[in-house]
This record gives structure tokens, C-alpha cells and sequence, in this order.
């Protein structure tokens, strides 16, 4: 999709924290199991329901698909690990651009320095991000269910992490241009696959 499709002057959003990619991802995943889901999301990828399961203050979030069952077959978890808000169009282009947006690039390359490798429709040539929504639902400080709808434009991106079972095989890196009502910008998350038989979430009225 253009960068046109996208507001040219997103307004910033408060509270991103870089963070560095080489965090401990088990440290931070036995963190999270204790706290309460801020928010759920439902994910529409064509045909495909992703159901996530957002932390507080948006550090990160599980992402589960649901067998016919109902039981989950896949659950990650990712990290935030970056924000950017671009501020005009030349810097959405850098992103979006259908020729030259680092979005749908065959590979993706962290601030570290290391390359992950397109893990959806890989092969040479940039590629269209997949055009997702997602319905997000939270509770309001004053207890309201508040629902909100928004636009996400998404590239898949992975490597081996080189590490002997039971450890994850591979690294993510999630990479989304997101527009929801006025506002937009891009998240970068870092992620691997999990045992989804080792969540337990506290109980939450969403």
C-alpha cells in the first residue's frame, strides 16, 4: 500500500523505550506471566484469526492461533524492541514505498547490525507488507469496555538462533506500520515461539 494511505503527520505517541535487542527474551517472558492482560486484540490475516494478549504499557504481547478445537496450535511472544512515528512523507516512503520501503525487503536489519531473513513469501525482491485489522478491547481506568479498530501493515522476518533444544530455533522480527484513527507509526518487536501449555494468566474482566 502507499505511503499515502497513512497520515503524513502522525501525532507521537508517549512511552516508547528502545530496548536493546540482546535482552534475555526467556527473562522477560517469565516476567510478563505475572501480570495481568491489559488489552486482547483479534487479528484478521485474510482468512486467518490471530488472537493476542497485550502487557501493560505495551511491552509486548502473546500471539495465539487457535486450532478448530479452540485449543491454541501456535502462541509467540514478542518484545517491543523499537517505535518510529514518521513525521512526513518522505519517511513514511522509507517504510511504505511499493518500489523501495524496507517494509517487504527480503531481509531486515536491527539496529545491532544483524539481518533477519523474510519469513513470509521469502525470496528475492520486495514484497507488499500483509495488509491486516485488528480489533483491540481494554478496560478504561473507570471500568468502561472501550474498542478500537486499527490498520496494521505487517512483514514477518526471522533467523536461527544457533541454540540447543528446548531453547526457541528461531528469532522474530515483527514489523508493522499501524494506523488507528488519527495516529500512526511503526513498531518493531522481537519474538519466539513458546510452549503454550506454559501460560497462566491471571483471571481479567475483558
Amino acid at each position: 500500500a502507499p505511503a499515502g494511505d497513512l497520515p503524513t503527520a502522525a501525532t507521537p505517541r508517549s512511552g516508547a523505550r528502545p530496548e536493546t535487542f540482546g535482552r534475555c527474551y526467556l527473562e522477560t517472558f517469565r516476567r510478563c506471566l505475572t501480570l495481568s492482560v491489559a488489552a486482547v486484540g483479534l487479528v484478521e490475516d485474510g482468512a486467518v484469526q490471530l488472537h493476542r494478549l497485550y502487557m501493560p504499557n505495551e511491552e509486548g504481547f502473546f500471539q495465539l492461533h487457535l486450532a478448530p478445537d479452540g485449543t491454541p496450535d501456535e502462541c509467540r511472544w514478542f518484545s517491543r524492541l523499537d517505535e518510529v512515528t514518521p513525521s512526513s512523507p518522505e519517511e513514511w516512503a522509507a517504510w511504505l514505498d511499493p518500489a523501495q520501503g524496507m517494509l517487504g525487503w527480503p531481509q531486515f536489519q536491527t539496529k545491532d547490525g544483524r539481518l533477519y531473513d523474510r519469513l513470509w513469501a521469502p525470496g528475492p525482491g520486495r514484497i507488499p507488507p500483509r495488509d491486516m485489522a485488528e480489533t483491540r478491547q481494554s478496560l478504561s481506568p473507570a471500568g468502561d469496555l472501550t474498542q478500537s479498530r486499527r490498520r496494521l501493515q505487517t512483514m514477518l522476518y526471522g533467523m536461527p538462533t544457533g541454540a540447543a533444544p528446548p531453547a526457541p530455533d528461531t528469532a522474530f522480527i515483527l514489523v508493522s506500520a499501524i494506523s488507528d484513527g488519527a495516529q500512526a507509526w511503526v513498531e518493531i518487536h522481537a519474538g519466539i515461539d513458546i510452549n503454550s501449555a506454559a501460560l497462566s494468566f491471571p483471571a481479567t474482566p475483558i
